[in-house]
């Protein structure tokens, strides 16, 4: 069966998939492939675009005219919140947990060139203003506005849709391809994009395990929210997915020195890709998965016979403040 969902039509789909055959050759995998979500736009892109899709696609069917939303001062989410805004004329705003920086940089400056109506927690972690979301939308409304809600990472039942739905795109281009695959490997976040995935896997039989790479939880903690997730989705989906079992793999041993802090690590897994492929890497997500990557194969706790997907979720723009962090 199908299912309908309100859809804004603003990103740009379907995101390439390609080789990596230098960093194949390098690690010692037999196939490396890369999902190019940090292309997905509307600038930047990121893994949000997908999911804001259908958010935004639902805002503008209930007539809204303000989404609110709910991250970090470099928050990924929160600037693609911003431009998908933009773009269907809405009002958007931000409320971000930590102090405001002396300096607007990388995400920030994008937010604010968005026209996003910024507030600033720095008592406040972006998950504790996330627990009052409602509340802060009800004092919107007081105020004479018609907000509409967007979870942290946009993760909630429809956003992870988003990501279901994307397997099946990427099942289309493996067939075109005639390559199969054997293994994603993803960042792990608030946990949206890896329960679509999982969810996806099983919808539409892609036989292979997904890795999620943790970078600021515990693995226990990431694995009880990616199965609050797809317990939200079975809920609202359930005649669409039906029973989903998937096994849910996240590793949290490539956090480094914590949420957002670049470490050496990481930094080198940035140069390699960047060097090797000409593709950029992000400090907080997808350098931590590339620094995965690396160092499950360089020490061969992955078989590297079995072909590779590493998804590119994006965040691009957070790598601007860290211009020192290469350059000393």
């Amino acid at each position: 069966m199908s299912v309908n969902l309100p859809r804004a039509g603003i990103a740009f789909l379907p995101t390439p998939m390609h080789p990596l055959r230098n960093l194949a050759e390098s690690l010692g995998f037999r196939e490396l492939w890369i999902k190019r979500d940090d292309l997905t736009g509307l600038t930047f892109g990121g893994n949000k675009s997908r999911k804001l899709e259908y958010l935004i696609g639902d805002a503008i069917e209930q007539g809204v005219d303000t989404v609110v939303t709910v991250g970090g001062v470099q928050s990924n989410h929160c600037r693609q919140t911003a431009e998908f805004a933009a773009s269907a004329g809405l009002r958007c705003i931000l409320l971000l947990g930590g102090a405001e920086p002396d300096v607007a940089d990388g995400n920030l400056l994008l937010d604010k060139l968005y026209g996003a109506e910024v507030t600033f927690f720095p008592d406040e972690t972006a998950f504790e203003i996330n627990d009052r979301l409602d509340s802060i939308s009800e004092t919107l409304r007081d105020q004479g506005f018609n907000p509409y809600s967007i979870p942290i990472g946009a993760s909630n039942a429809l956003g992870c849709m988003a990501y279901a739905l994307a397997v099946e795109e990427v099942k289309e281009q493996l067939k075109k391809k005639r390559i199969d695959i054997g293994r994603i490997i993803v960042a792990e976040g608030t946990g949206g994009t890896h329960a679509g995935i999982l969810a996806g896997v099983e919808k539409f039989n892609l036989e292979c395990e997904v890795i999620g790479v943790g970078v600021m939880e515990s693995s226990e903690e990431s694995i009880n929210r990616v199965i609050h997730l797809l317990q939200l989705m079975t809920e609202q989906y359930g005649d669409y997915f039906g029973e989903m079992e998937p096994e849910i793999l996240v590793m949290d041993k490539f956090q480094g020195d914590g949420y957002g802090i670049l470490d050496d690590a990481t930094r080198t897994a940035i140069e390699m890709f960047a060097k090797m492929e000409g593709i950029i890497l992000d400090p907080v997500y997808t350098g931590k998965a590339g620094l995965a990557l690396i160092q499950l194969a360089i020490a061969g706790d992955i078989d590297t016979d079995v072909p590779t997907l590493f998804w590119h979720t994006g965040g691009i723009p957070s790598i601007f403040p860290e211009t020192s962090s290469f350059f000393i």
